[in-house]
């Protein structure tokens, strides 16, 4: 394992908490500020260098063999295609 492994997961895993924050419209600081709309870019930044990243230092037949990345890659793409789905579904409910 080297360093640009770790920055490969820190990207990763950093882009989760930037783009939940982003759907939730919650203020949190990113490198676009602290609006929902910076979080949810800053997010998709990552995301993009992340991949960018693994790609030029293993190329694509080595992304599409580790599990480890591609199941935390699906994650965050789950979580781009129905985050905002979720974010309603669940604020809509009224606490008993």
């Amino acid at each position: 394992m080297n360093f640009i492994d770790f920055i490969i997961g820190a990207l990763l895993v950093n882009a989760m908490p930037h783009l939940v924050f982003g759907l939730t419209k919650a203020h949190f600081l990113g490198l676009f500020g602290y609006s929902p709309k910076g979080n949810i870019a800053y997010a998709i930044l990552q995301l993009i260098a992340c991949c960018l990243l693994f790609y030029f230092n293993y190329g694509y037949d080595a992304l599409l063999n580790n599990g480890i990345f591609m199941g935390g890659l699906t994650v965050l793409c789950l979580y781009f295609i129905f985050g905002k789905l979720l974010v309603s579904f669940y604020g809509k409910q009224k606490p008993e």
